[in-house]
């Protein structure tokens, strides 16, 4: 049986999500990919507005994921 967590980032790759690192840091962009330890977003926006083309985050610190779309 598939891991929820690879079914649920399978079905939403591709689309905007919002995810908070470590509870403090939130951070919205497309899921472009993950495996079991990271997650790759592009077109990342924080709260402040700052922006940038891609990050990579620690699947791990990762408080929680929300999909946007």
């Amino acid at each position: 049986m598939e891991p929820l967590m690879d079914r649920v980032l399978r079905e939403w790759r591709g689309k905007r999500v919002a995810i908070t690192i470590g509870s403090e840091h939130s951070f919205t962009g497309i899921l472009e990919d993950f495996d079991g330890e990271v997650l790759l977003l592009r077109n990342v926006v924080d709260v402040v507005g700052n922006r940038g083309k891609a990050m990579i985050v620690a699947l791990e610190d990762v408080s929680w994921i929300m999909l946007l779309e």
